[in-house]
């Protein structure tokens, strides 16, 4: 008799009951707004880019398979539960890592710092580590502060930074009022607008902070030159410039870096941060990263170098990870694999739009980041749950209702791709007939 039976971690609780305990002890309001999409589904097995529910969209039903074209905005970039990281994990558990201590110096630190050096453009060559986006967002514009002496920080109307400190301040009144954070040195103007960015950049700014491809705001291009204007606007105030790439980097264009060649191959930008979170992850152990150009390190750690700290961020099994994810995801083979298959979502996207001329309005994107946005906000969200119920997992931008987001994990093949096409096709036919 087996004394030690392995512990189950999937499907401990029927989903029924489940919902039950997540709406008692986490989220009520959560479970009550996925079950009124008819949505109210617990994830379960996951390999690659399927993932499959506990039960189907009611009790009793089968599990559903659900390719990922949410991807946790971009977390899982290489798939669920990809093997080459799982053995590096197991690996590095069984080599006598664990998270370490960042008080302490940190070989995995110190490989990965030299890794991120290498790949990074320009002569970005320092990096802080945390442990979320919006964490490695506040180190970005705490030391823009330290450096510049200013306070001053410039967004985008819809964009998207986080929800802690300044990263919440970056971000549209619908995630910070009720929290009462409306710091009046932070200020939005509208993506994309250059002579907007003119007028904002004075003296008194610190930085300007931009996502190379706002997923929250829409998937949104910003026109040809406007970030390498942004930066000579930065250059002239004295202004630095932060490139949030949590979702739009590590690949997503086909492109190691969007801010350099994955936005327009001739428009290479190098600004004086760039932010990596969700993707540094590979799906199994939270990492970011603020990454930036030596003279900021000077300013802000002369006198102490330790005002900036983070208990787990740059923990020695996440570098340990994340190393193995930069050498799979700047692979130029990697990266010719994202392009041909962008290339290929892009025509069959642009297809479906061509079918129905009366419901999509623009499909927009580089790579394997895709908007598709409709003439309603209505269709939009109803074309969204009719897509998810024929089997592809995505979701609306939260700041540009109208448009949905969709981000196939980048290892994503020819035949499944089609697959994810021809079921998104098949929503859009159902939302149709609904309409008529």
């Amino acid at each position: 008799m087996n004394q030690n039976p392995k512990k189950k971690f999937i499907g401990t609780l029927s989903q029924k009951d489940l919902l039950k305990l997540y709406s008692r002890y986490i989220n009520a309001p959560k479970v009550r707004f996925f079950k009124s999409f008819g949505l109210g589904v617990i994830p379960g097995e996951r390999k690659g880019v399927i993932m499959k529910t506990l039960e189907g969209f009611k009790s009793g039903e089968p599990p559903l398979e659900l390719y990922n074209c949410r991807s946790s905005g971009g977390v899982f970039n290489l798939g669920h539960r990809n093997q080459r990281i799982i053995q590096i994990l197991k690996d590095a558990l069984n080599g006598g890592l664990d998270l370490g201590d960042h008080i302490l110096l940190s070989e995995q630190r110190a490989l990965l710092g030299k890794k991120l050096a290498e790949l990074m453009p320009g002569d970005i060559s320092k990096t802080t580590f945390g442990v979320s986006g919006g964490e490695a967002i506040d180190c970005a514009i705490k030391f823009s502060r330290a450096v510049t002496k200013r306070k001053g920080c410039i967004s985008a109307v819809g964009g998207y930074h986080g929800h802690t400190g300044f990263a919440l301040a970056t971000g549209d009144p619908d995630f910070r009022d009720i929290f009462l954070w409306n710091l009046p040195e932070f200020k939005q103007i509208p993506f994309g607008d250059i002579d907007a960015m003119k007028k904002a950049v004075t003296e008194d700014i610190a930085c300007v902070i931009l996502e190379t491809i706002p997923a929250t705001a829409g998937i949104l291009i910003a026109p040809e030159g406007y970030f390498a204007e942004v930066r000579e606007i930065c250059d002239e105030t004295g202004t630095l410039m932060i490139i949030d790439e949590v979702q739009a980097g590590l690949g997503r264009t086909g492109e190691l870096w969007a801010i350099y060649g994955g936005l327009y191959p001739n428009e290479k930008v190098v600004p004086d941060f760039i932010v990596l979170g969700k993707g540094m992850s590979s799906g199994i152990y939270p990492l970011s990263v603020c990454s930036y150009k030596p003279f900021i390190e000077k300013a802000v750690y002369k006198d102490d170098p330790f005002i900036q700290i983070s208990t787990t961020g740059g923990s020695d099994i996440g570098c340990a990870i994340a190393l193995e994810m930069l050498e799979i995801q700047s692979d130029p083979k990697f990266l010719t694999h994202v392009k041909k298959m962008g290339d290929i979502f892009q025509k069959g996207l642009e297809e479906i739009k061509k079918e129905f001329p009366d419901l999509i309005k623009e499909v927009r994107g580089r790579g394997l980041m895709w908007g598709v946005e409709f003439y309603d906000e209505t269709d939009s969200q109803l074309g969204m749950l009719s897509i998810i119920k024929e089997g592809v997992l995505l979701d609306y931008c939260h700041n540009k209702k109208d448009t949905i987001k969709i981000l196939p994990p980048l290892i994503v093949q020819k035949q499944e791709l089609n697959e994810i096409l021809a079921r998104i096709r098949s929503g859009v036919v159902k939302l149709k007939k609904v309409k008529t």
